[in-house]
């Protein structure tokens, strides 16, 4: 069945993408503000104070009052790029745009950064403009890596909300977290043949966003990982394979161990899976031990940005090792 998602994919392109942007910012806002400045200091790299302030016994220049409610004054005009070109005069009129604010930041947001000669071009311009204007250029991508650790495990509902988002700028082309994407998926009664030889299945019709690592779950815990090397819909009728190429590396090398899986499934498992799925395979597998600490199994596949776990990592192998011992919840 195909996913439901929080942020639209199919209407008009840059409107759709500068709409659920600010969709999520206003979600994350009325979720908390203190989150919400949170992201917009990392965001533009400013410290952004959202609310108000409330002071004891605060001296001023002649007095010292008993109570002091302040809230500071900023203003962030956003310019969101995804194709089209960015034009310095467009971003000049914005700027005309500010007021008396104490803090103004013009926030340019595009797929890729801007050229650094073109940046500092915009800068100067807008220097001589306005000398308080502080100019920042920001990708999708930043915005993905933001958001993607600002809420713990258990806000269930702000996770969602950002993993769709995540998810949304993955699948529209504006950042491509695939490659640092480990799909984690249940396997329970086909553990062993997924194992055996590094691959995993699900029905074509299932929505998934693309990853490019899949940890095999069962017992609590990611017991084997692999790289993923090819993706093909799969049909097996009368001994005939058929493939269509998704994604990956188009090859013929996967077609004995799709067979025999195939095989294997409906003996160890009793599951046909002859037509109507989507085989996900790898080239080799390794073994790991990343546990899951909190009570119950999971539910369905589950996403996990490896950059937020891992320092750095090379390919699944060494995914593999430096995931043993780790724990999640």
């Amino acid at each position: 069945m195909a996913k439901i998602h929080i942020f639209q994919r199919y209407a008009g392109y840059e409107n759709v993408v500068t709409n659920n942007t600010l969709q999520l910012f206003a979600r994350i806002y009325n979720h908390s503000p203190t989150q919400a400045s949170i992201l917009l200091n990392q965001i533009t790299g400013e410290e952004i104070a959202i609310g108000i302030e409330i002071n004891q016994q605060q001296h001023g220049e002649s007095s010292v009052p008993d109570a002091a409610i302040v809230q500071r004054s900023f203003k962030i005009l956003i310019e969101a790029k995804v194709d089209s070109g960015i034009s310095d005069a467009q971003l000049l009129k914005h700027a005309a745009g500010f007021g008396d604010e104490s803090t103004k930041i013009l926030l340019l947001v595009t797929r890729e950064k801007v050229d650094g000669k073109h940046e500092a071009n915009i800068k100067k311009k807008l220097a001589a403009h306005n000398p308080h204007i502080v100019f920042k250029n920001v990708t999708y991508e930043d915005i993905c890596l933001a958001v993607g650790g600002l809420f713990k495990d258990y806000e269930f509902e702000m996770k969602a909300l950002v993993d769709d988002y995540i998810e949304y700028c993955n699948d529209a082309g504006l950042s491509d977290q695939s490659k640092y994407l480990m799909r984690v998926v249940p396997c329970g009664q086909s553990v062993d043949v997924n194992r055996k030889y590094a691959m995993y299945f699900h029905p074509s019709d299932r929505g998934y966003t693309k990853h490019s690592f899949v940890g095999i779950y069962d017992d609590k815990r990611v017991q084997f990982i692999f790289a993923v090397d090819s993706v093909f819909d799969v049909k097996l009728k009368g001994g005939k394979l058929t493939k269509s190429f998704i994604q990956g590396r188009q090859t013929d090398e996967h077609d004995k161990d799709i067979v025999e899986m195939i095989a294997e499934a409906k003996h160890d498992c009793g599951y046909d899976i002859t037509d109507g799925h989507r085989f996900f395979c790898g080239k080799e597998g390794f073994d790991t031990n990343y546990t899951k600490t909190t009570p119950g199994g999971i539910w369905g596949a589950r996403n996990f940005n490896l950059r937020d776990i891992l320092k750095q990592f090379t390919d699944a192998k060494d995914v593999a090792e430096q995931l043993k011992g780790k724990e999640w919840e």
